[in-house]
């Protein structure tokens, strides 16, 4: 059986024609592509010639056995249907010349990686109320377990501490669909002419806010000062203190003095009742920039600084005030003690925190905004040789 094919090109259209011939010993038979008629005797184009046709002149060449055992040059985007599950015959022993990632790999776990966000110095006008502070809010992503806020709910200036600026801030806040925990500022309390109107507002609208979400967030929450504003908390390897310590000059400075002295009773009460495998990480949460009028807080021999160096964690030290987003390493000489001044006045939205306790850079922060940077933790802190 012999079969060949030739074809020819119309003046008028652009489709080639193919004639295609069978031969055996004793007959002849052949096919017209393009008007159908077949010259053979008998013999119908169904049966014998359907599978030639097929055939397109344009169409490269195929091969049941190709000549050439190197790779395709151009290789099939297309799964294949019935892929191998055999493993490679002759395995590469030779290590990756590129890593793909400058970046270690790490999977983080639900009981040792926490997400929360902070804010601070906000609302301070109607524009932070109705407009810039509530899209904030609304933003703020849901897989988070909790907000801080650390207070300046209001400028003492241009609401002279008046009722409806804790009711408008409240219910900015209560907007938060997750637990938020609000500290005092200096303009909350501190600042007001009226002292106990502004300590009655603040038990009013902002006493244990957490609460406002109801029994159902599970954190055990430890209370003291006067307003139980302070508090602190274990979660997932990290130990959380938010303290009432504020800028400003102080109402009363034998107030101050006792707030700071019964901070650092309970920070160390806590620290004995706790083995140290039961946290990795410790936070600090407060209002004031550290400056000379807190210094029976944080220096000498009993201070915070001297508790931080003592425990060797990673400690971060969160913090409104100033305004503005600054960071100092090794704060009040500490190594491991790296302190976070947030920005105020809604310039900025909530920073967001990342804590993995697993990891030897446990700590992550992000402004949120890729014209606001940070120097200490975007990749992590403290700093390892693997980044």
């Amino acid at each position: 059986l012999a079969i060949a094919a030739t074809s020819t090109t119309s003046e008028d259209e652009d489709d080639d024609d193919v004639m295609v011939e069978i031969r055996t010993d004793d007959e002849e038979m052949s096919w017209d592509s393009e008007d159908g008629t077949d010259n053979a005797q008998g013999i119908t184009s169904d049966a014998i010639l359907t599978p030639i046709l097929a055939i397109n002149a344009t169409s490269p060449p195929t091969t049941a056995n190709p000549t050439s055992n190197k790779p395709t040059v151009t290789p099939s985007d297309k799964p294949m249907d019935n892929p191998s599950n055999k493993p490679t015959d002759n395995p590469s022993n030779k290590p990756t010349d590129k890593a793909t990632s400058k970046t270690p790999t790490y999977a983080a776990t639900i009981d040792t990686y926490t997400k929360f966000y902070i804010m601070a110095d906000c609302p301070y006008d109607d524009n932070e109320r109705n407009n810039l502070m509530p899209k904030y809010i609304e933003e703020l992503s849901t897989d988070a377990e909790f907000v801080f806020h650390l207070g300046d709910l209001q400028k003492v200036k241009l609401t002279d501490c008046q009722e409806y600026a804790y009711e408008e801030a409240s219910a900015i806040l209560k907007k938060i669909p997750i637990p938020t925990f609000v500290l005092p500022g200096d303009n909350d309390i501190n600042d007001c002419d009226d002292h106990k109107h502004a300590e009655e507002m603040w038990e009013e609208y902002f006493y244990k806010p957490d609460e406002w979400w109801g029994p159902g967030h599970s954190l055990d929450v430890t209370r003291w000062g006067v307003l139980d504003e302070s508090f602190s908390f274990l979660h997932k390897g990290v130990l959380y203190f938010g303290i009432n310590i504020v800028g400003g000059s102080p109402y009363s400075h034998s107030e101050k003095k006792e707030r700071h002295k019964e901070h650092l009773s309970y920070i160390r009460w806590i620290l004995e009742k706790l083995d140290e495998d039961d946290f990795q990480v410790m936070v600090l949460l407060g209002h004031a920039e550290p400056g000379s009028l807190h210094d029976d807080f944080f220096k000498g021999s009993d201070g915070f600084a001297a508790i931080v160096e003592e425990m060797g964690k990673p400690t971060v030290h969160f913090h409104g005030d100033y305004h503005e987003y600054y960071e100092v390493e090794g704060a009040f000489d500490v190594e491991n003690y790296m302190r976070i001044s947030l920005d105020g006045e809604s310039i900025a939205p909530p920073i967001m925190v990342e804590i993995d306790v697993k990891r030897k850079n446990p700590i992550r922060v992000s402004r949120r905004r890729s014209d606001l940077d940070v120097e200490c933790c975007k990749y992590g802190w403290p700093k390892h040789d693997e980044l």
